[in-house]
């Protein structure tokens, strides 16, 4: 029996319509047929570019009849975050002021993405301005999780994830700046990758506002979501083609390790970020995940970098936050919000800094900072291959309700629970991933199986900045080792 297109990698897509072994109608067709069947249950997808794929799939099948150079992704269904400009194409980055809003131009990533030929079937639900570790904003209402209805997708990227885990989409274009990737890859059991900060432009994409100055010069990452490790290189390698539309990309170092080979890798490991509890069925995972590489001969080690004070790092998170996607609020609206706020944030280091005055000297002593752990990270990732660690304290949880409204964002006071110990929202979803935003290090979100609880069960792979692909070329060995998993609808 065939496996269903809906399923295949955006890889062995773009390989099958090389070969002509199918078309690209056929396949962009065969996604909005799973789309328009499952989209009602999961919604995933909030805006379909129905008649215009069509076509584009129509003129990629002409194109490869008459022999004319095909890129990589030559008619080849992707899906992109409503938070990034795609000309002709509604983008609210679910912000009622913007439901109308159609651009005329497309982000540098996704121009990226349609010149290697990719077709863009849809674009994919968010929470507010991405602003919300779930995905449910007053235009499109919530994604549901593949795996149960009943939870969350994660966010702000779980759109994506979720119409990759359900086959509405073969790659997905997503953003990360608290583990926006990293943290839906994992609740719906899908890869994501957060690339090195700067090798892959953020021009395009919302925040900020249309017409507005982008403030966030560090941290927010472009990146893609996929159903596996050689997706996630493919579309690495299209995103960070130099384009003349942003010279202010970096350039990713070339792998020049050769073959991975397990016996030669150097991993080092944790399951503990700052005291944060993990629930039980994620540390068993990981810990068996990495026993299996010890008897596979890989070297591994139980360690951290040294001297590293994670709620210093949490905090040097929120201060960049706070300044950088608020920097035209006065130090009085700051000290006002910080005056109602400072009780509720006391006790969440990655938020309680995000709200309050900052100074130009306080600014420059948080880059300061930032360096210094950038520093130590990359000389840390210098001694080992990788570090792997949990991504979040718990698997996909239950549809979780705000406590309030602060402006168009949600703010969440009833804890999350793990093992039946209460953690709050934003400790539970941020701890594991704000650390690598802050030290600008490329990490792959991998699954490594089902946990007991039957849901996803994801690690973080992290690298030293810039070994993106050396990064993706580890992920893939150590992709041999997982327990493999059928989707639900698979």
């Amino acid at each position: 029996m065939k496996p269903s297109l809906n399923f295949l990698s955006a890889s062995e897509l773009a390989a099958m319509l090389r070969a002509g072994e199918i078309t690209s109608r056929q396949t962009v067709e065969t996604f909005f047929a799973q789309i328009k069947k499952q989209n009602p249950t999961y919604n995933a997808i909030v805006t379909l570019n129905e008649a215009q794929a069509l076509a584009q799939a129509d003129q990629a099948d002409q194109a490869r009849s008459a022999g004319k150079p095909c890129g990589p992704l030559h008619g080849v269904p992707i899906t992109i975050k409503d938070t990034y400009r795609v000309k002709g194409s509604r983008t609210t980055a679910g912000y009622p002021p913007l439901k109308d809003y159609i651009p005329d131009t497309d982000a540098v990533a996704v121009k990226l993405l349609k010149e290697a030929g990719a077709i863009i079937v849809g674009r994919t639900n968010t929470p507010t301005l991405a602003m919300d570790m779930q995905t449910d904003n007053p235009i499109f209402g919530k994604t549901n999780n593949p795996w149960d209805v009943k939870r969350t997708p994660a966010g702000s990227s779980g759109g994506c994830a979720t119409a990759l885990a359900t086959g509405m989409t073969s790659l997905s274009l997503g953003s990360d700046l608290a583990g926006s990737i990293r943290l839906p890859a994992s609740f719906c059991g899908v890869y994501g990758l957060k690339p090195t900060h700067g090798v892959v432009s953020f021009e395009g994409h919302i925040v900020p506002l249309p017409g507005e100055i982008n403030g966030y010069r560090t941290l927010a990452v472009a990146g893609p979501l996929a159903r596996s490790i050689d997706d996630l290189a493919l579309a690495l390698d299209v995103l960070t083609q130099p384009t003349s539309n942003d010279r202010n990309v970096a350039p990713l170092l070339a792998d020049l390790g050769g073959n991975v080979d397990i016996f030669k890798l150097k991993i080092a490991w944790t399951d503990n970020f700052g005291g944060v509890p993990v629930s039980a069925e994620i540390k068993d995972k990981l810990h068996a995940f990495v026993n299996k590489l010890a008897q596979a001969g890989a070297t591994v080690h139980k360690l951290e970098p040294q001297g590293t004070d994670y709620n210093e790092i949490w905090e040097l998170w929120g201060s960049f936050v706070g300044a950088q996607g608020n920097y035209e609020m006065s130090n009085l609206k700051r000290s006002i919000g910080h005056l109602f706020s400072k009780n509720t944030l006391k006790n969440i280091p990655m938020q309680r800094k995000i709200v309050g005055p900052i100074s130009v000297p306080k600014l420059m002593q948080a880059f300061e900072l930032q360096s210094q752990y950038i520093t130590k990270m990359d000389n840390f990732l210098s001694e080992y291959d990788v570090w792997l660690c949990p991504v979040s304290a718990t698997t996909a949880f239950k549809h979780h309700a705000h406590s309030k409204m602060f402006g168009d964002f949600k703010i969440y006071n009833t804890p999350l629970q793990v093992d039946g110990a209460d953690i709050h929202y934003y400790v539970a979803t941020q701890s594991y991933t704000t650390v690598f935003s802050t030290t600008n290090s490329p990490v792959v979100s991998m699954p490594i199986g089902l946990g007991q609880s039957g849901l996803p069960v994801n690690i973080q792979v992290a690298s030293k900045r810039y070994s993106d692909r050396r990064l993706l070329a580890v992920a893939k060995v150590l992709d041999n080792y997982t327990d493999k998993f059928l989707y639900p609808l698979q």
